[in-house]
């Protein structure tokens, strides 16, 4: 597994200004071509990737995540730091495959 850098609640989220966006890097890049092929398999909700740009954005609960080719994520609608490293845990889980050094 990967270990997570620091995760930064960058402000608060637009829609509701009690819930924050995280952002934060696994610390290794993503095969996104991998990641686009394990999303579209787990049928994730709201789904959109993009090989050629490099990132990936899905529902997981109530989060809004996106996800970058360089390890970068970016976590909409997390309460606090412990919320937002449940849900990097959770996507570091499911795409476990496509990490790369």
């Amino acid at each position: 597994m990967c270990a997570a850098k620091e995760i930064f609640l960058a402000r608060p989220c637009v829609e509701d200004p009690s819930l924050f966006i995280a952002e934060s890097s696994f610390g290794r890049g993503m095969d996104m071509e991998i990641v686009c092929r394990i999303l579209e398999k787990l049928d994730m909700p709201e789904m959109r990737c993009s090989i050629r740009l490099g990132v990936a954005r899905f529902r997981l609960d109530d989060w809004q995540v996106m996800i970058y080719r360089n390890g970068r994520i970016d976590i909409r609608r997390v309460t606090n730091v412990e919320n937002a490293a449940d849900a990097m845990h959770r996507v570091e889980f499911m795409l476990e495959t496509a990490f790369h050094d």
